[in-house]
């Protein structure tokens, strides 16, 4: 079994999980919330987040003991796997550019009567196919808002200003809510490089950076009210974001001798809009969901890297200008009702990908400006995709239950353009999950089979011109699909205690990597399946007071310890699966002083390297080792104020690239070592309900 990356130090999962039964052992104070006699969900009423004066629904969440919150994804094709692992009052948000966070953060505190954790037989069939949910319950009637803002200090010593504001009301059978944010960031990382020949000779020094910017900024909203026997549920949201890097890297041989200098300013923006509407009523004995999306992107980015030799001067100039509009439309059914035994639920959905993808990149060496011609650069792609599920959810007795399920999807993938070609993907999806309750304890057993997503982007070509490399589109890829086995234990202690542990293995099988593309005497990498694999591990989320060593203390640490195996079909050898992260840990050191209205703590988060396996490099980089300091104080009636200091051990994100000649089956013929220093930067926000 792999060890958490810590940088310097690897802590082994048995080890690991050894010290925190022994810290459980110790922990006093009141009993943990208890299940309920009919399930195994428990209960944190609102007057247990008191103490960390939280101002959102979403603050809440964060401080809910034994769970991860999960906003979803909405990159992911379809509705499920997109939708997150939190219910407000029972029900999901028919969106999903619009997050679980984006609604979470339009909740004020004050109207949250309390957090069911559910767990067992109250999360079969969820969409999520999530092990645990939250649903925040709240009160019946309310009207109110939050708002937040703030700025951020970067070592551009500039500050960028960030904030929030939303507002609800709700009534017995009519609410709305709207919400607006934005957020701007300006930042410098920059740091050494070394270039190494085969032997380890140094042959060339460099110095780089990239300062950039970018921001943010959201509208979103939610209109519900009851409509004959049922209730409809609108929301939208518009969003857009921006971006720009001025990369620069100056190259010296070992005696300081100027060689070559590049710069690259690249700038892109994101347009996205999104509108949902949702009916649900009862039909018969049946309780109806009707769900309709449609989700519109619109992303473009321009490049310009210009080259200067060993005297300064201009040698060549390379542009790149690229295009990416992109659409999902979903139309979704669920039907479910209670049998003499147990709870069924049928129900499909169908929905229409989009992507048009144009790239123009050009070439000046002097003689002017000519076309680059990379296959799969102009394609457009659209699937038309469906599924149909059945699940049922029996709760055989007050200590066992069963969730089944079966689902199947079919799809048609077309591709116009420097393509022409279609294809047929059909996949049965079945699931069976055991729940066993020993007290306040739970543990689950499933076994599964998963479908990866298709990343439509995956299909087209890119150049990446700070790096000199192309990203091949590959039409021929298919989704990677998973056997899994998977055993959780969701464990409940003394004073809000708890710890959940996951040990999974998986069977993969159209691994995604890389693999050569393109015309024989022009191969590039591009995403693609190299056969079968394996991913396996340990995932851990504990919560542990401190009391009596640390009073008001609290110890949250959030993990996962894997090992990916796939054998590499260039070298026949066996490695971890490319672009894939195997290890990461977070963890938080909080303590709150009521009476004094103030509250400190520690946040670190650290992370193994991941490789990119190219034909002829491999690529490694690794995040930074982030700690991070905060202090929060609500001295001043309704407001909190709250100074967050990040990466204050001016930690550095590392690079390792390293050549080989002819490929991989080769020599190392060259080697570049890099480190980027983004120094330590701050924010301080003010936030409050009103």
């Amino acid at each position: 079994m792999p060890g958490l990356n810590t940088g310097d130090r690897v802590i082994n999962a048995s080890t690991l999980l050894r010290s925190l039964a022994l810290g459980l052992m110790f922990i006093d104070g009141a009993e943990a919330q208890t299940p309920s006699a009919e399930s195994g969900r428990v209960v944190y009423d609102a007057a247990f987040y008191a103490q960390f004066a939280p101002r959102t629904a979403l603050d809440m969440v964060n401080q809910t003991p034994g769970f991860s919150f999960d906003g979803g994804d909405d990159e992911t094709r379809g509705f499920s796997g997109a939708v997150g692992n939190v219910l407000i009052d029972g029900e999901r948000l028919g969106a999903k550019s619009q997050t679980l966070e984006d609604v979470l953060l339009r909740v004020p505190a004050n109207e949250v009567v309390r957090i069911e954790i559910l767990r067992g037989a109250d999360v079969a069939g969820d969409a999520s196919n999530a092990a645990v949910l939250a649903n925040v319950i709240r009160t019946r009637t309310a009207g109110g808002g939050t708002w937040m803002a703030g700025f951020e200090m970067t070592n551009t010593d500039e500050a960028k200003p960030t904030g929030r504001f939303a507002w609800s009301g709700r009534s017995e059978d009519r609410e709305y809510s709207v919400g607006a944010s934005t957020y701007s960031h300006d930042h410098n990382s920059e740091g050494p490089r070394e270039v190494t020949d085969g032997s380890g000779t140094v042959v060339a020094n460099r110095f780089g950076g990239f300062p950039h910017e970018h921001g943010e900024h959201a509208i979103n909203g939610q209109y519900s009210q009851g409509l004959g026997n049922g209730k409809l549920v609108v929301t939208g949201q518009a969003s857009y974001f921006d971006y720009a890097e001025d990369f620069w890297l100056r190259t010296t041989a070992p005696d300081g001798t100027p060689l070559e200098r590049e710069v690259d300013p690249y700038q892109d923006v994101t347009r996205s809009g999104e509108l949902g509407i949702t009916w649900q009523s009862t039909v018969a004995d049946w309780d109806m969901t009707l769900t309709g999306l449609a989700t519109r992107n619109r992303f473009e980015s321009d490049v310009v890297a210009t080259h200067f030799d060993a005297d300064d001067v201009q040698d060549s100039e390379f542009t790149q200008a690229l295009r990416r509009h992109s659409g999902e439309t979903i139309a979704r059914g669920t039907f479910a009702r209670n049998l003499a035994v147990g709870r069924l639920e049928i129900g499909g959905e169908v929905a229409v990908n989009t992507l048009d993808g144009e790239m123009e990149l050009t070439a000046d060496e002097g003689d002017g400006p000519e076309p680059i011609q990379v296959p799969n650069a102009n394609l457009r792609i659209e699937e038309n995709r469906g599924e149909a599920f059945v699940s049922h959810a029996w709760q055989i007795n007050p200590l066992w239950s069963l969730d089944s399920r079966l689902a199947a999807e079919a799809s048609r993938l077309s591709f116009t353009g420097d393509t022409e070609q279609s294809v047929s993907l059909t996949y049965v999806k079945p699931r069976v999950q055991l729940t066993r309750r020993f007290g306040q304890h739970q543990l689950q057993m499933r076994v599964f089979r998963d479908v990866g997503q298709l990343d439509f982007t995956d299909f087209v070509s890119n150049a990446r011109l700070a790096d000199d490399v192309i990203n091949g589109g590959n039409p021929d890829l298919r989704p990677q699909t998973t056997w899994a086995a998977e055993v959780e234990g969701d464990l409940r202690f003394a004073n809000d205690a708890a710890l959940r542990l996951r040990l999974f293995h998986h069977w993969l099988d159209d691994v995604v990597d890389f693999v050569p593309v393109g015309p024989p005497d022009a191969l590039f990498d591009a995403p693609g399946n190299i056969g079968s694999g394996t991913d396996r591990g340990v995932e851990l989320s504990l919560r542990m007071p401190l009391k009596p060593l640390l009073p008001g203390g609290t110890l949250t640490v959030t993990g996962t310890a894997r090992e990916t195996d796939v054998v590499d079909p260039l070298t026949g050898e066996h490695r971890q699966v490319s672009d894939f992260m195997e290890n990461q840990i977070k963890a938080e050191l909080r303590q709150d002083l009521n009476t004094a209205k103030l509250a400190w703590g520690l946040n670190y988060e650290g992370y193994s390297a991941d490789s990119d396996f190219r034909s002829s490099e491999v690529d490694t980089f690794r995040q930074l080792h982030r700690l991070d300091l905060f202090i929060e104080t609500t001295w001043i009636a309704n407001a909190k104020i709250r100074l967050l200091m990040q990466n204050v051990l001016d930690d550095a994100e590392a690079r390792d690239r390293r050549f080989y000649d002819p490929d991989r089956n080769g020599v190392l013929a060259l080697r570049e070592t890099a480190q980027f220093y983004p120094g330590m930067w701050w924010m301080l926000t003010v936030s409050g309900n009103f």
